[in-house]
């Protein structure tokens, strides 16, 4: 995948991100239950876009260093 094309999907991503973390979409994942891996809802919600925006930016780094065509 070319650079210019993997940088406008990270931020894309990003973007989502603020999004999913902000009122009004976290209040529908604001519940103390179901637990998720031993977390409540609430908090297992923004854990998981963490390790997603984690993912992404060593996706991102990957195709800096090199690994995708310029």
């Amino acid at each position: 995948m070319r650079r210019p094309v993997i940088r406008r999907v990270v931020a894309v991503f990003f973007v989502l991100n603020l999004l999913a973390l902000t009122w009004p979409v976290a209040s529908f994942f604001s519940a103390a239950e179901p637990f998720v891996f031993g977390l409540p809802l609430s908090l297992a919600w923004p854990v998981g876009w963490i390790i997603l925006g984690f993912i992404m930016l060593l996706v991102l780094d990957r195709a800096e260093q090199g690994g995708g065509e310029s």
